[in-house]
């Protein structure tokens, strides 16, 4: 279950039948996180996908509930990746080649929850305590934070 913050779409179905992903859902989820600055979308990392499951499960066995994750950026165009430069975005982020996504979860402060995403981060996790969001990709594993 995802919703995406800046286009308000909403994602809600399986994309993996235990074997094998879904029809056409790599590519409903490659369009759902699309650059919403440019309207242009990529071939996402199918490990993300494979990670926000796994992290949406931690999620609810401790208590956080079924809802959805909010979006706030997955795929970036070089275009839009420069313009956020001005505000902390990395020259080289995973997010130019579809490897990284930030969520939320609305009513929880980061604190709350970032136990859980430590033990679903598989690559970089970045916290991001001020600005309400946690950064996974699925590039080489590395750790940040905002301080609290």
């Amino acid at each position: 279950k995802l919703y995406n913050a800046n286009t308000k779409e909403t994602f809600d179905r399986d994309y993996h039948d235990g074997g094998a992903r879904v029809g056409k859902v790599q590519e409903e989820l490659d369009w759902f996180l699309r650059d919403h600055h440019e309207n242009v979308a990529t071939r996402m990392d199918p490990a993300l996908f494979d990670l926000m499951w796994g992290f949406q499960q931690r999620l609810a066995r401790a208590g956080f509930g079924a809802g959805p994750l909010w979006i706030g950026s997955a795929y970036r165009t070089e275009k839009t990746n420069e313009k956020l430069r001005r505000e902390g975005a990395a020259h080289n982020s995973k997010h130019l080649t579809g490897q990284a996504i930030d969520v939320t979860i609305p009513g929880h402060g980061v604190f709350n929850y970032e136990r859980i995403a430590e033990w679903s981060a598989t690559g970089g996790l970045g916290l991001y305590y001020w600005d309400h969001f946690v950064h996974f990709d699925t590039g080489p594993r590395r750790y940040w934070a905002q301080p609290r």
